[in-house]
Protein backbone atom coordinates (compact mmCIF):
# COMPACT_ATOMS: atom_id res chain seq x y z
CA UNK A 1 0.00 0.00 0.00
CA UNK A 2 1.10 3.46 -0.79
CA UNK A 3 1.98 6.16 2.06
CA UNK A 4 1.44 9.46 1.68
CA UNK A 5 4.23 11.72 1.18
CA UNK A 6 3.05 13.39 4.58
CA UNK A 7 3.52 10.32 6.59
CA UNK A 8 6.70 9.14 4.75
CA UNK A 9 8.23 12.35 5.74
CA UNK A 10 6.93 12.58 9.18
CA UNK A 11 8.58 9.27 9.14
CA UNK A 12 11.96 9.94 7.71
CA UNK A 13 11.98 12.82 10.16
CA UNK A 14 11.63 11.03 13.53
CA UNK A 15 13.85 8.13 12.08
CA UNK A 16 16.17 10.22 11.21
CA UNK A 17 16.30 12.21 14.37
CA UNK A 18 16.44 9.35 16.70
CA UNK A 19 19.42 8.25 14.78
CA UNK A 20 20.94 11.85 15.22
CA UNK A 21 20.60 12.00 18.94
CA UNK A 22 21.94 8.39 19.14
CA UNK A 23 24.46 9.03 17.38
CA UNK A 24 25.77 12.39 19.34
CA UNK A 25 25.30 10.76 22.34
CA UNK A 26 27.31 7.67 21.41
CA UNK A 27 30.08 10.06 19.74
CA UNK A 28 30.17 12.06 23.15
CA UNK A 29 30.28 8.52 25.38
CA UNK A 30 33.44 7.38 23.37
CA UNK A 31 35.22 10.56 23.12
CA UNK A 32 34.84 10.51 27.07
CA UNK A 33 36.22 7.14 27.15
CA UNK A 34 39.00 8.29 25.00
CA UNK A 35 39.89 11.45 26.52
CA UNK A 36 39.41 10.78 30.24
CA UNK A 37 39.49 7.33 30.48
CA UNK A 38 35.82 6.60 31.61
CA UNK A 39 31.92 6.63 30.18
CA UNK A 40 31.23 9.24 32.84
CA UNK A 41 34.06 11.23 32.67
CA UNK A 42 36.40 12.95 35.92
CA UNK A 43 34.75 13.93 39.34
CA UNK A 44 34.51 17.57 39.15
CA UNK A 45 34.37 17.97 35.10
CA UNK A 46 31.44 18.12 33.07
CA UNK A 47 31.36 14.72 30.82
CA UNK A 48 30.36 13.57 27.51
CA UNK A 49 27.14 13.28 29.15
CA UNK A 50 26.61 16.72 29.76
CA UNK A 51 28.09 18.27 26.44
CA UNK A 52 25.34 16.08 24.76
CA UNK A 53 22.61 17.80 26.54
CA UNK A 54 23.75 21.12 25.63
CA UNK A 55 24.00 20.30 21.93
CA UNK A 56 21.93 18.14 21.14
CA UNK A 57 18.78 20.30 21.52
CA UNK A 58 20.53 23.26 19.26
CA UNK A 59 21.63 20.96 17.12
CA UNK A 60 17.58 19.36 16.40
CA UNK A 61 16.24 22.79 16.20
CA UNK A 62 19.09 24.33 13.85
CA UNK A 63 18.79 20.88 11.71
CA UNK A 64 15.44 20.91 11.24
CA UNK A 65 15.09 24.95 10.06
CA UNK A 66 18.10 24.09 7.55
CA UNK A 67 16.09 21.42 6.22
CA UNK A 68 18.50 18.58 7.23
CA UNK A 69 15.45 16.13 7.12
CA UNK A 70 13.34 15.04 4.83
CA UNK A 71 12.12 12.93 1.71
CA UNK A 72 14.76 14.21 -0.51
CA UNK A 73 17.40 12.40 1.47
CA UNK A 74 16.66 9.20 -0.50
CA UNK A 75 17.66 10.94 -3.61
CA UNK A 76 20.07 13.95 -2.59
CA UNK A 77 22.14 12.09 0.42
CA UNK A 78 25.03 14.75 -0.14
CA UNK A 79 22.47 17.62 0.34
CA UNK A 80 21.12 15.99 3.70
CA UNK A 81 24.96 15.49 5.33
CA UNK A 82 25.89 18.81 4.16
CA UNK A 83 22.91 20.52 5.81
CA UNK A 84 23.36 17.99 9.07
CA UNK A 85 27.36 18.97 9.06
CA UNK A 86 26.22 22.46 8.81
CA UNK A 87 23.68 22.26 11.65
CA UNK A 88 26.09 20.57 13.81
CA UNK A 89 28.95 23.49 13.48
CA UNK A 90 26.09 25.94 14.36
CA UNK A 91 24.86 24.26 16.99
CA UNK A 92 28.94 23.53 18.38
CA UNK A 93 29.68 27.41 17.75
CA UNK A 94 26.27 28.36 20.07
CA UNK A 95 27.10 26.39 22.37
CA UNK A 96 30.94 27.95 23.17
CA UNK A 97 29.09 31.05 23.25
CA UNK A 98 26.51 29.47 25.84
CA UNK A 99 29.80 27.94 27.78
CA UNK A 100 31.87 31.16 27.40
CA UNK A 101 29.03 33.68 28.59
CA UNK A 102 28.15 31.06 31.76
CA UNK A 103 32.03 31.24 32.58
CA UNK A 104 31.93 27.22 32.80
CA UNK A 105 35.07 27.10 29.90
CA UNK A 106 37.31 26.15 32.85
CA UNK A 107 35.02 22.98 33.73
CA UNK A 108 34.97 21.78 30.38
CA UNK A 109 37.62 19.23 28.74
CA UNK A 110 38.13 21.07 25.80
CA UNK A 111 39.27 17.21 23.79
CA UNK A 112 36.56 15.74 25.23
CA UNK A 113 34.36 18.32 23.16
CA UNK A 114 36.44 18.63 19.99
CA UNK A 115 36.54 14.73 19.70
CA UNK A 116 33.03 14.54 20.55
CA UNK A 117 32.39 16.73 17.68
CA UNK A 118 34.49 14.88 15.13
CA UNK A 119 32.87 11.91 16.14
CA UNK A 120 29.53 13.30 16.15
CA UNK A 121 30.27 14.37 12.49
CA UNK A 122 30.67 10.81 10.98
CA UNK A 123 27.74 9.99 13.66
CA UNK A 124 25.39 11.63 11.20
CA UNK A 125 26.92 11.03 8.04
CA UNK A 126 26.48 7.65 8.69
CA UNK A 127 23.10 7.85 10.05
CA UNK A 128 21.97 9.53 6.30
CA UNK A 129 23.34 6.82 4.55
CA UNK A 130 21.73 3.91 6.47
CA UNK A 131 18.95 5.73 5.61
CA UNK A 132 19.32 6.25 2.46
CA UNK A 133 19.87 2.26 2.35
CA UNK A 134 16.70 1.41 4.41
CA UNK A 135 14.33 3.76 3.58
CA UNK A 136 11.69 1.85 1.31
CA UNK A 137 12.18 -1.17 3.09
CA UNK A 138 11.27 0.58 6.72
CA UNK A 139 8.93 2.99 5.41
CA UNK A 140 7.36 0.99 2.20
CA UNK A 141 6.75 2.61 -1.13
CA UNK A 142 7.82 6.27 -1.22
CA UNK A 143 4.92 8.10 -3.09
CA UNK A 144 5.65 10.04 -6.54
CA UNK A 145 7.25 13.54 -5.96
CA UNK A 146 6.41 14.17 -9.28
CA UNK A 147 3.23 13.69 -11.71
CA UNK A 148 3.25 14.59 -15.45
CA UNK A 149 0.27 15.53 -17.33
CA UNK A 150 0.13 15.28 -20.83
CA UNK A 151 -2.64 17.58 -22.88
CA UNK A 152 -2.04 17.07 -26.07
CA UNK A 153 1.94 17.20 -26.30
CA UNK A 154 4.36 13.96 -25.91
CA UNK A 155 7.30 14.46 -24.08
CA UNK A 156 9.98 12.09 -22.51
CA UNK A 157 8.83 11.60 -19.10
CA UNK A 158 11.42 9.15 -17.52
CA UNK A 159 11.15 6.45 -14.65
CA UNK A 160 9.76 7.08 -11.00
CA UNK A 161 6.94 10.02 -12.12
CA UNK A 162 3.41 9.62 -12.03
CA UNK A 163 2.05 10.03 -15.83
CA UNK A 164 -1.05 11.39 -16.20
CA UNK A 165 -3.08 11.46 -19.46
CA UNK A 166 -5.53 14.94 -19.41
CA UNK A 167 -7.80 13.09 -22.03
CA UNK A 168 -8.47 9.89 -19.74
CA UNK A 169 -8.68 11.50 -16.73
CA UNK A 170 -11.24 14.42 -17.66
CA UNK A 171 -9.06 17.16 -16.93
CA UNK A 172 -10.25 20.02 -18.85
CA UNK A 173 -8.54 23.34 -17.71
CA UNK A 174 -10.42 25.62 -19.81
CA UNK A 175 -13.52 24.69 -17.46
CA UNK A 176 -12.43 27.07 -14.28
CA UNK A 177 -14.80 24.94 -12.45
CA UNK A 178 -15.03 23.57 -8.51
CA UNK A 179 -15.65 19.98 -10.09
CA UNK A 180 -12.47 20.71 -12.13
CA UNK A 181 -10.32 21.31 -9.45
CA UNK A 182 -11.54 18.61 -7.23
CA UNK A 183 -10.35 16.03 -10.55
CA UNK A 184 -7.15 17.55 -10.99
CA UNK A 185 -6.08 17.39 -7.48
CA UNK A 186 -7.36 13.81 -7.06
CA UNK A 187 -5.23 12.70 -10.42
CA UNK A 188 -1.99 14.44 -9.43
CA UNK A 189 -2.66 12.78 -5.78
CA UNK A 190 0.33 13.47 -3.29
CA UNK A 191 2.64 15.02 -5.65
CA UNK A 192 4.81 17.63 -4.63
CA UNK A 193 5.70 18.80 -8.78
CA UNK A 194 3.02 19.04 -11.41
CA UNK A 195 4.15 19.13 -14.72
CA UNK A 196 2.30 19.91 -17.98
CA UNK A 197 2.71 19.52 -21.72
CA UNK A 198 0.26 21.14 -23.65
CA UNK A 199 -0.15 23.13 -26.86
CA UNK A 200 0.82 26.94 -26.33
CA UNK A 201 -2.94 28.41 -26.72
CA UNK A 202 -3.96 25.75 -23.28
CA UNK A 203 -0.69 27.40 -21.53
CA UNK A 204 -3.22 30.08 -19.65
CA UNK A 205 -5.57 27.82 -18.75
CA UNK A 206 -3.44 25.56 -17.35
CA UNK A 207 -1.84 28.12 -15.57
CA UNK A 208 -5.10 29.17 -13.83
CA UNK A 209 -6.07 25.29 -13.00
CA UNK A 210 -2.24 24.76 -11.53
CA UNK A 211 -2.52 27.57 -9.03
CA UNK A 212 -5.26 26.22 -7.09
CA UNK A 213 -3.04 23.39 -6.06
CA UNK A 214 -0.29 23.23 -3.32
CA UNK A 215 2.08 21.67 -5.15
CA UNK A 216 4.58 23.37 -7.58
CA UNK A 217 3.12 23.86 -10.60
CA UNK A 218 4.99 24.05 -13.81
CA UNK A 219 4.33 24.24 -17.53
CA UNK A 220 6.82 22.73 -20.54
CA UNK A 221 7.31 25.31 -22.74
CA UNK A 222 10.16 23.96 -25.89
CA UNK A 223 10.36 27.29 -27.23
CA UNK A 224 12.20 28.64 -24.56
CA UNK A 225 15.41 26.75 -25.64
CA UNK A 226 15.99 29.58 -28.07
CA UNK A 227 16.14 32.09 -25.38
CA UNK A 228 18.23 29.56 -23.66
CA UNK A 229 20.14 30.06 -20.45
CA UNK A 230 17.40 32.58 -19.66
CA UNK A 231 14.43 29.88 -18.49
CA UNK A 232 13.41 29.75 -15.10
CA UNK A 233 14.25 25.88 -14.62
CA UNK A 234 13.86 22.27 -16.83
CA UNK A 235 12.60 18.98 -16.72
CA UNK A 236 14.19 16.04 -18.17
CA UNK A 237 16.21 18.85 -20.33
CA UNK A 238 12.75 20.66 -21.30
CA UNK A 239 12.93 24.32 -19.90
CA UNK A 240 9.97 25.12 -17.81
CA UNK A 241 7.96 27.87 -16.33
CA UNK A 242 7.63 27.79 -12.85
CA UNK A 243 3.42 28.89 -12.84
CA UNK A 244 2.66 27.74 -9.46
CA UNK A 245 5.01 27.21 -5.70
CA UNK A 246 3.01 26.13 -3.19
CA UNK A 247 3.26 28.92 -0.44
CA UNK A 248 4.81 26.84 2.76
CA UNK A 249 8.22 24.94 2.90
CA UNK A 250 7.44 21.26 4.98
CA UNK A 251 8.38 22.01 7.87
CA UNK A 252 6.57 25.29 7.82
CA UNK A 253 3.67 22.94 7.76
CA UNK A 254 4.39 21.24 10.61
CA UNK A 255 5.34 24.34 12.53
CA UNK A 256 1.83 25.33 11.27
CA UNK A 257 0.20 22.09 12.28
CA UNK A 258 1.57 21.91 15.45
CA UNK A 259 0.33 25.53 16.51
CA UNK A 260 -2.88 24.99 15.02
CA UNK A 261 -3.39 21.68 17.11
CA UNK A 262 -2.38 23.38 20.31
CA UNK A 263 -4.51 26.28 19.89
CA UNK A 264 -7.48 24.74 19.00
CA UNK A 265 -7.25 21.78 21.38
CA UNK A 266 -6.63 24.65 24.60
CA UNK A 267 -9.71 26.88 22.60
CA UNK A 268 -11.61 23.58 23.05
CA UNK A 269 -11.25 23.23 26.70
CA UNK A 270 -11.76 26.79 27.48
CA UNK A 271 -14.27 27.52 25.72
CA UNK A 272 -16.24 23.77 26.58
CA UNK A 273 -19.26 25.81 28.85
CA UNK A 274 -20.08 28.33 25.82
CA UNK A 275 -19.80 25.13 23.50
CA UNK A 276 -22.36 23.21 25.49
CA UNK A 277 -24.53 26.68 26.66
CA UNK A 278 -25.00 26.88 22.61
CA UNK A 279 -25.74 22.91 21.92
CA UNK A 280 -28.79 23.49 24.10
CA UNK A 281 -29.76 26.63 23.61
CA UNK A 282 -30.03 25.34 19.71
CA UNK A 283 -31.44 21.83 20.69
CA UNK A 284 -34.63 23.51 23.13
CA UNK A 285 -35.32 26.68 20.37
CA UNK A 286 -35.79 24.47 17.33
CA UNK A 287 -36.11 21.25 16.20
CA UNK A 288 -33.62 19.52 14.37
CA UNK A 289 -29.55 18.61 14.85
CA UNK A 290 -27.31 20.75 16.99
CA UNK A 291 -24.81 20.98 14.23
CA UNK A 292 -25.02 22.29 10.63
CA UNK A 293 -22.63 20.31 7.70
CA UNK A 294 -22.08 21.98 4.32
CA UNK A 295 -19.32 21.01 1.92
CA UNK A 296 -16.68 23.76 1.31
CA UNK A 297 -13.31 24.12 -0.92
CA UNK A 298 -10.16 23.23 1.32
CA UNK A 299 -6.92 22.89 0.13
CA UNK A 300 -6.26 21.57 -3.15
CA UNK A 301 -9.35 22.30 -4.14
CA UNK A 302 -10.79 19.13 -2.00
CA UNK A 303 -14.55 19.23 -0.53
CA UNK A 304 -14.51 18.68 2.88
CA UNK A 305 -17.98 18.69 5.58
CA UNK A 306 -17.15 22.25 7.82
CA UNK A 307 -19.17 22.22 11.41
CA UNK A 308 -21.15 25.28 12.56
CA UNK A 309 -24.29 25.54 15.04
CA UNK A 310 -27.09 25.33 12.95
CA UNK A 311 -29.00 29.01 13.01
CA UNK A 312 -31.85 28.61 10.15
CA UNK A 313 -34.59 26.81 10.80
CA UNK A 314 -33.94 22.73 9.43
CA UNK A 315 -36.55 22.97 6.37
CA UNK A 316 -35.23 26.88 5.29
CA UNK A 317 -31.69 25.37 5.48
CA UNK A 318 -29.36 26.01 2.50
CA UNK A 319 -26.42 23.35 2.35
CA UNK A 320 -25.83 23.99 -1.45
CA UNK A 321 -25.32 27.86 -0.21
CA UNK A 322 -26.82 28.73 -3.65
CA UNK A 323 -28.07 31.93 -1.64
CA UNK A 324 -26.29 33.71 0.90
CA UNK A 325 -27.39 34.67 4.05
CA UNK A 326 -28.64 38.51 4.10
CA UNK A 327 -29.35 40.72 6.85
CA UNK A 328 -32.75 39.98 8.51
CA UNK A 329 -32.99 36.89 6.83
CA UNK A 330 -36.21 35.05 7.67
CA UNK A 331 -34.86 31.62 7.57
CA UNK A 332 -32.47 32.41 10.99
CA UNK A 333 -33.92 31.40 14.43
CA UNK A 334 -33.70 33.90 17.30
CA UNK A 335 -30.74 32.13 18.64
CA UNK A 336 -29.40 31.88 15.64
CA UNK A 337 -29.38 35.36 15.15
CA UNK A 338 -27.57 35.81 18.39
CA UNK A 339 -24.68 33.39 17.36
CA UNK A 340 -24.13 34.62 13.79
CA UNK A 341 -24.09 38.03 15.92
CA UNK A 342 -21.48 37.11 18.02
CA UNK A 343 -19.67 34.06 15.51
CA UNK A 344 -20.45 31.25 18.50
CA UNK A 345 -22.32 29.53 15.53
CA UNK A 346 -18.50 29.36 13.94
CA UNK A 347 -16.79 27.50 16.64
CA UNK A 348 -17.43 24.17 16.10
CA UNK A 349 -14.93 24.56 13.35
CA UNK A 350 -12.07 23.91 15.73
CA UNK A 351 -13.28 20.06 15.53
CA UNK A 352 -12.06 21.09 11.63
CA UNK A 353 -8.76 22.04 13.10
CA UNK A 354 -8.35 19.21 14.99
CA UNK A 355 -9.28 16.81 12.30
CA UNK A 356 -6.85 18.18 9.83
CA UNK A 357 -9.43 20.10 7.45
CA UNK A 358 -9.25 23.57 8.16
CA UNK A 359 -6.30 26.06 9.91
CA UNK A 360 -6.86 28.22 12.97
CA UNK A 361 -5.74 31.02 10.59
CA UNK A 362 -6.24 31.22 6.31
CA UNK A 363 -8.74 32.40 3.82
CA UNK A 364 -12.61 31.07 4.87
CA UNK A 365 -13.64 28.32 2.85
CA UNK A 366 -16.52 28.99 0.24
CA UNK A 367 -19.01 26.42 -1.04
CA UNK A 368 -18.74 26.07 -4.63
CA UNK A 369 -22.06 27.75 -5.46
CA UNK A 370 -21.71 30.50 -3.63
CA UNK A 371 -21.50 33.67 -5.73
CA UNK A 372 -20.65 37.35 -5.83
CA UNK A 373 -23.83 39.13 -7.52
CA UNK A 374 -24.83 36.91 -9.90
CA UNK A 375 -21.30 35.12 -11.03
CA UNK A 376 -19.55 31.96 -9.61
CA UNK A 377 -16.37 33.19 -7.23
CA UNK A 378 -13.93 31.55 -9.81
CA UNK A 379 -15.67 33.69 -12.63
CA UNK A 380 -14.86 36.99 -11.10
CA UNK A 381 -10.81 36.80 -10.57
CA UNK A 382 -9.19 34.14 -12.46
CA UNK A 383 -7.01 34.83 -9.29
CA UNK A 384 -9.50 32.66 -7.41
CA UNK A 385 -7.93 29.24 -7.34
CA UNK A 386 -4.61 31.00 -5.94
CA UNK A 387 -6.12 30.74 -2.43
CA UNK A 388 -6.79 27.33 -2.19
CA UNK A 389 -3.05 26.38 -1.71
CA UNK A 390 -2.85 26.07 1.75
CA UNK A 391 -6.06 24.74 4.07
CA UNK A 392 -8.85 27.18 5.11
CA UNK A 393 -8.71 28.92 8.35
CA UNK A 394 -11.23 29.79 11.39
CA UNK A 395 -10.29 33.23 10.71
CA UNK A 396 -8.13 35.26 8.21
CA UNK A 397 -6.64 38.41 7.21
CA UNK A 398 -9.70 39.38 4.75
CA UNK A 399 -11.84 38.66 8.19
CA UNK A 400 -9.81 41.25 10.33
CA UNK A 401 -9.85 43.94 7.96
CA UNK A 402 -13.99 43.90 7.77
CA UNK A 403 -14.20 42.15 4.58
CA UNK A 404 -16.87 39.60 5.62
CA UNK A 405 -21.01 39.30 5.08
CA UNK A 406 -23.12 39.10 1.73
CA UNK A 407 -21.05 39.49 -1.25
CA UNK A 408 -23.49 41.47 -3.29
CA UNK A 409 -21.05 42.91 -5.73
CA UNK A 410 -18.00 41.53 -7.81
CA UNK A 411 -15.88 43.83 -5.44
CA UNK A 412 -17.09 42.22 -2.51
CA UNK A 413 -15.08 39.26 -3.52
CA UNK A 414 -12.15 40.82 -5.07
CA UNK A 415 -11.74 42.55 -1.67
CA UNK A 416 -11.59 39.62 0.21
CA UNK A 417 -8.88 37.99 -2.49
CA UNK A 418 -6.69 40.54 -2.57
CA UNK A 419 -5.98 39.69 1.53
CA UNK A 420 -5.94 36.18 0.76
CA UNK A 421 -3.71 36.39 -1.36
CA UNK A 422 -1.39 38.66 0.41
CA UNK A 423 -1.85 36.13 3.07
CA UNK A 424 -0.98 33.45 1.08
CA UNK A 425 2.38 35.34 -0.12
CA UNK A 426 3.70 36.43 2.88
CA UNK A 427 3.11 34.15 6.38
CA UNK A 428 4.27 33.94 9.01
CA UNK A 429 3.64 32.07 12.64
CA UNK A 430 3.48 35.58 14.03
CA UNK A 431 1.32 36.68 11.81
CA UNK A 432 -1.01 33.86 12.40
CA UNK A 433 -0.77 34.93 15.95
CA UNK A 434 -1.63 38.59 15.34
CA UNK A 435 -4.54 37.87 13.43
CA UNK A 436 -6.08 35.99 15.73
CA UNK A 437 -5.56 38.85 18.54
CA UNK A 438 -6.97 40.93 16.25
CA UNK A 439 -9.90 38.81 15.46
CA UNK A 440 -10.99 39.21 19.34
CA UNK A 441 -12.04 42.64 18.21
CA UNK A 442 -14.04 41.80 15.42
CA UNK A 443 -15.87 38.74 16.43
CA UNK A 444 -18.96 41.23 16.81
CA UNK A 445 -19.73 42.83 13.39
CA UNK A 446 -22.03 44.67 11.62
CA UNK A 447 -21.59 42.51 8.79
CA UNK A 448 -22.09 39.72 10.75
CA UNK A 449 -25.33 38.35 10.47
Amino acid sequence: MTVSKEIVRLRLYLLCLLGDMAGLLLAFMIANWLVLGAVWGEPGKPHGIVMFAMIAPLYALLAVQGGAYGIRMIDNVRRGIVGALWALVQAALLMLLIVYLGKIAERLSRLTFVAGLLLSAGGVTLVRFAIARLAERLLGEVPHLTAVILDGVDIDVGPHVELIQADAADLRPERHDADMAERLAAAVGMAERVVVACPLERMDDWSVALKSLSARGEIVVPELLRFAPARVDEYRRQPTIVVAGGPFQFRDRIIKRLFDIVVAGLATLVLSPLLLGAMLAVKLTSPGPVLFRQPRIGRDARPFQIYKFRSMRTDRTDHRADTLTRRDDDRVTRVGRFLRRTSIDELPQLFNVLRGDMSIVGPRPHAAAAKAGDTLYWEVDDRYWERHCIKPGMTGLAQVRGHRGATDHHQDLIDRLQSDLEYVTAWSILRDIRIIVATLGVLVHHKAY
